[in-house]
């Protein structure tokens, strides 16, 4: 009969405690690939999803011969080392279905994010020989709320921080062994790294400065030889991944500059809210990336990293050459150069840098290994000095420093437990996590200040909802959603994705594309009390009368500051766009860009990055910031509190010019103050009538038409002065007899609510008689006056 000792579950889990820490991480894998399994159909598709697939069909087909021409633009340059494995695993089960290859696609995914968390606990573990803290590093790297529920549809960054910790796995044991087939295969892994991110290229020189001291301490020629052979075989194995692996490059190697060149200055600039301000992504501010670093981390992990990070570089500036000579301290060096060097570059260069800290989750993978390397160093603190004195009287191995590990230990449990439960409440909207640092409890708080669902995944809830509460009806959609590809087929058939004017459902990301107190959404998909998706009913009574009342309130009582495809009128603070015929925009036109640039009076109202350009760019989308309604549309435009001198916007379509309207705001404001004054009859009967009424005061000439037709504004006037005497003239004009001012009615004028008014400045000089009228595209006289100048 077994005594009471060998049924404990301590004695139990003996052959477990025994077992090589291989197998203890390959079992923990096991276990998290068994939760992925089950929850990976809880998840949407990524924004990028769906073109990273198109583009690698596109490569393949280019690879294969069957298409002559590579991905478009910069997209060919993208590494698709991850994404040819995905393809060819579509390919081979016949998958045609949408449904059944997004989620492949998401488990295939989710197991490389298991890989690359096994490489870490496994790198932790020969790093510091210790089973706790390789299996913290393990967790932490598996348990970051965001990076889990990214490693089901994210196909960019997740691969790329998997790779990153395999490379850096391969990379120690490649120094531990020593071997030239160790340095090969770790060329092989950063390879692949640099294939998916060009941000891999950091590893080459470091790992090859991380060798230079082996060189240096070299006893003689034949270890100098193995160590130059060995760092060869690296380069060359890097370089030869890279190549193989990329067939955009195979024509021609020299392609991969071009790419790193094209990709540092990607071309797409959008929107950032950050601490409750929006930036453009070429000009956010330096804190960018470590601000939502340190409020989007599992707070058990920020302070074992920080002491992790300040204790190697201590420990390197403080005795630098004894760093050199020990390989395992040069490696940490390594770490935290993986972790500093992007953020620094990225800040110098003002890198295009968007959607949180999403471009930069590789820093993860090394941030875990230096985090253990801290806790590391917190559980071995002295307990037989200061306040710690009492731990040398406690009995065995306790009293040697155990109560000091027991207490670390503890607390970086509960932080991964309390992790966990945190994971657990936000399932399955992990990728909006937030931790303490922020204000997560007052409702809203946290979608006024920063951008919650980058990527969009959440939307599928918000179809789904839509399809719960109407279970028989066909769903008219705008704008056209990527989730929808990952439902069922029933499902797909029942959503119809129309332009905006037949659409009876809208679908919205952010809260501040909209006012949430003007337009109530008919549902929200929620997460610490703000929302992250939201469904409007553009078809109910309060949406359309509300945006009706909006539309006729600035048509009426605004004033327009130009006439093109938009009426565009500032009131209320608000650039206003007006559209009385928007039934013609389709949903990828109606997600076209609209440039926005303001001209400030002082350039020192512009951010800092923005002088040298002259103005701020406020571009935008019209999906995003415009109304559809009566087939009209009205989109608003936020604008700043600072003196505007003048606006430039428009729109642009593969390189051409669709409309533009150059705004002049102070014309704009004289404009206003002479038609108050001619209403107000300071400016008497005019001087003469054509198709303007001409007003001449002072040593001004004005012109006012009512009503103002889109036609009016757009010919050329023509303006020439007749002075009493010709020697009054400049020297070049004398021989015409007649002083030349001819102008543009926007330099000079403004639309005022339905009137053409504009003024031009006379000479001082006396005047004997005044030639004005409009000029056609031929040069021909639309309407000319004549008349004495009598002032």
């Amino acid at each position: 009969m077994p005594t009471l000792s060998q049924l404990s579950p301590h004695r139990r889990l003996a052959p477990l405690r025994r077992a090589p820490f291989w197998a203890q991480a390959l079992a923990l894998c096991a276990l998290f690939a068994v939760v992925g399994v089950v929850m990976m159909d809880d998840y949407g598709v990524g924004w990028d999803d769906p073109a990273q697939r198109r583009n690698t069909a596109a490569l393949a087909d280019y690879a294969l011969g069957v298409s002559e021409d590579p991905p478009r633009g910069h997209n060919r340059y993208y590494g698709f080392a991850f994404e040819t494995p995905l393809l060819l695993t579509e390919r081979a089960f016949g998958l045609q279905d949408t449904r059944p290859i997004y989620l492949t696609r998401h488990l295939l995914t989710h197991l490389f994010f298991i890989a690359g968390g096994f490489a870490c606990g496994m790198l932790a573990y020969r790093m510091l020989g210790s089973r706790w803290l390789a299996l913290f590093a393990m967790l932490m790297f598996l348990l970051h709320p965001r990076l889990y529920a990214n490693s089901f549809f994210n196909t960019k960054d997740i691969p790329f921080l998997a790779m990153l910790a395999i490379a850096l796995c391969l990379a120690h044991r490649a120094f531990r062994r020593d071997t030239i087939s160790a340095f090969l295969l770790c060329g092989v892994g950063v390879g692949l790294a640099i294939n998916l991110r060009p941000f891999g290229l950091m590893l080459l020189p470091m790992i090859l400065a991380m060798r230079a001291p082996d060189l240096w301490q070299a006893s003689d020629c034949a270890e100098r030889k193995h160590i130059l052979l060995a760092s060869a075989a690296f380069l060359a194995a890097a370089l030869a991944a890279l190549y193989t692996s990329h067939p955009y490059y195979w024509e021609n190697p020299l392609r991969f500059i071009e790419g790193i060149r094209v990709l540092s200055q990607h071309p797409t600039i959008v929107e950032n809210l950050f601490m409750g301000a929006i930036y453009k992504s070429d000009a956010v501010p330096w804190n960018y990336i470590p601000v939502w670093f340190a409020i989007t981390a599992p707070p058990v992990a920020l302070i074992p990293g920080a002491i992790g990070c300040a204790a190697v570089c201590w420990q390197a500036t403080v005795r630098p050459l004894a760093a050199l000579r020990a390989r395992e301290t040069r490696f940490r060096v390594l770490l935290i150069g993986c972790i500093a060097l992007p953020v620094a570059a990225a800040v110098i260069l003002q890198s295009n840098t968007h959607n949180g800290w999403r471009h930069m989750y590789f820093l993860w993978a090394p941030f875990c290994l230096v985090t253990a390397v801290g806790l590391h160093r917190i559980a071995n603190i002295s307990m037989r000095k200061g306040i710690w004195k009492v731990g040398a009287r406690l009995p065995g191995r306790v009293g040697d420093g155990g109560l000091t590990r027991a207490l670390a230990y503890s607390v970086a449990g509960f932080g991964l437990i309390t992790t966990a439960t945190a994971m657990a409440a936000l399932h399955p909207h992990q990728q909006v996590y937030f931790n303490a640092l922020v204000d997560a409890k007052t409702r809203g708080a946290l979608a006024q200040r920063y951008d919650m669902d980058h990527l969009l995944v959440a939307q599928r809830q918000s179809l789904e909802y839509l399809l719960a509460r109407y279970p028989d009806a066909a769903l008219r959609v705008w704008p056209p959603n990527r989730n929808a590809a990952i439902l069922s087929q029933n499902d797909r058939n029942r959503i119809v994705f129309t332009p905006p004017h037949q659409a009876d459902f809208y679908l919205r990301q952010r809260a501040n594309h909209w006012n949430a107190t003007e337009e109530p959404a008919i549902h929200s998909v929620r997460a610490y009390g703000s929302g992250i998706a939201f469904i409007l009913a553009p078809n109910s009574v309060a949406y359309r009368d509300y945006h009706r009342a909006a539309y006729h309130d600035v048509a009426a009582n605004g004033a327009p500051l130009a006439r093109s495809d938009f009426h565009i009128y500032a009131y209320n603070g608000e650039l206003r766009y007006l559209n009385e015929n928007c039934a013609s925009y389709k949903p990828k036109a109606a997600d076209l860009w609209i440039f926005l640039h303001i001209f400030p009076d002082d350039l020192d109202d512009l951010p800092p990055s923005r002088r040298e350009f002259g103005f701020e760019n406020r571009d935008f989308k019209i999906i995003e910031h415009a109304a559809f309604f009566d087939d009209k549309c009205i989109l608003k435009r936020s604008l700043p509190d600072y003196p505007i001198t003048r606006i430039s916007t428009g729109q642009n379509m593969n390189g051409e010019t669709i409309w533009r309207a150059d705004i002049d705001f102070a014309a704009h404001v004289a404009a206003q103050a002479v038609h108050a004054s001619i209403l107000a009859g300071d400016y008497g009967p005019p001087v003469a009538q054509s198709r303007f009424d001409l007003y001449l005061r002072g040593n001004a000439l004005t012109y006012l038409k009512t009503p103002c037709a889109e036609g009016d504004a757009n010919a050329r006037f023509f303006l020439h002065i007749i002075p009493t005497d010709v020697a009054d003239l400049p020297a070049d004009r004398r021989e015409r007899g007649f002083a030349n001012l001819d102008f543009h009615f926007a330099d000079h004028g403004a639309d005022i609510v339905g009137t053409c008014v504009a003024e031009r400045e006379l000479p001082d000089y006396p005047l004997d008689h005044i030639r004005t009228g409009q000029f056609s595209s031929g040069n021909d006289a639309i309407w000319r006056v004549e008349f004495a100048a009598e002032r």
